[in-house]
């Protein structure tokens, strides 16, 4: 009597839940690590089931994010397999940031408008640094011009905005002021005057 003992059933594979974690800029290695290992399997004619994917890289997102979806496969030692997927995602949702505020900014007045000066001040965000953890920054400003004060002074309060790779925002504000403290040159002395009486 010959008896044939067969194994034509897959294996029972259980995938790691997708998850989503915040970008640290170095790629989430544990988090990705503890992901790829995620996935569990069992079988009614083998105790040690093999269990693969087939994770290649993470897509190319905003600063340092992305994703990949993984399909896992279990596969048993008579070569029967099931498969499943799960997504792995690496979001960027951290506000820049500021390392250094804008500095309020008062300049003497030079009666053209210290445009040069105002304008280093604007180049330079007013002094402010910025970081992000997941990407680069980029700055903008909210300046629309110079109030009309007395003479060729005036001032302006101005919003310094830095921008990471995803969007996300930190905000800043100072305030740059042409003030005029100085005293008017007397450029020539008043001189003393004698006439002769003349009755009237």
């Amino acid at each position: 009597q010959l008896i044939t003992v067969t194994d034509d059933t897959d294996p029972e594979i259980s995938c790691p839940a997708n998850v989503t974690v915040e970008c640290d800029g170095m790629g989430n290695a544990a988090d990705l690590a503890t992901f790829l290992a995620g996935a569990s399997a069992t079988d009614n004619c083998d105790t040690d089931v093999e269990i693969t994917n087939n994770y290649m890289e993470l897509s190319d997102g905003c600063g340092a994010t992305g994703s990949a979806t993984v399909t896992f496969t279990a596969t048993d030692d008579c070569g029967n397999t099931s498969t499943c997927s799960a997504t792995f995602t690496i979001v960027d949702t951290t506000n820049p940031d500021i390392d250094t505020a804008a500095s309020d900014e008062t300049v003497e007045c030079d009666g053209m408008g210290n445009t040069a000066a105002f304008a280093a001040w604007l180049a330079d965000n007013g002094g402010a640094e910025a970081s992000d953890v997941c990407g680069g920054v980029t700055w903008s400003n909210n300046s629309t011009g110079l109030s009309d004060d007395c003479g060729a002074t005036g001032s302006e309060t101005v919003t310094f905005t830095a921008t990471d790779d995803c969007g996300n925002m930190s905000t800043t504000t100072a305030t740059f002021t042409i003030e005029d403290t100085t005293n008017p040159d007397i450029d020539t002395a008043a001189s003393d005057e004698t006439v002769e009486c003349d009755g009237m």
